[in-house]
């Protein structure tokens, strides 16, 4: 038995994180059930409850992103939610429509971003489970 027989049982610090993260992003795809919501609920309520589950959530998924050295996906993030939600801030067109649709667009992309970051760390956990040599 050599080092990598012994070593093949046990989880790196990336795995538990994504690992970690994975479980949260299975509950995070359920906001969209709650987006759907809009139809049935006043909008400014199923809005405030998204945005309160994406500034709880976001903390915890960077958290597990750094510590799991993802840093493109950290900048992936900031690229395509942070910033757009910084930038919108300082829009008023004075139309409804077109500012409840600027107030509206980070919230999707974040729903967007955490979907498919569910669908890649599930990928990337599969294929480093099958790449490990079976002990035995």
């Amino acid at each position: 038995m050599n080092n990598s027989d012994i070593l093949s049982g046990f989880k790196t610090l990336e795995e538990k994180s994504l690992n970690q993260l994975q479980s949260g992003l299975e509950f995070e795809k359920y906001g969209w059930v709650l987006g759907a919501g809009i139809v049935f609920v006043p909008y400014n309520i199923v809005l405030m409850g998204l945005l309160i589950i994406a500034v709880v959530f976001t903390p915890f998924m960077l958290w597990h992103l750094y510590k799991a050295k993802w840093y493109k996906s950290i900048s992936v993030f900031i690229v395509t939610v942070i910033l757009p939600f910084i930038g919108f801030q300082f829009f008023n067109t004075g139309h409804f429509v077109a500012d409840f649709l600027l107030m509206v667009f980070p919230l999707f992309t974040f729903f967007c971003y955490t979907w498919i970051l569910s669908y890649v760390i599930g990928d990337y956990l599969n294929e480093l489970e099958t790449s490990k040599p079976g002990i035995g």
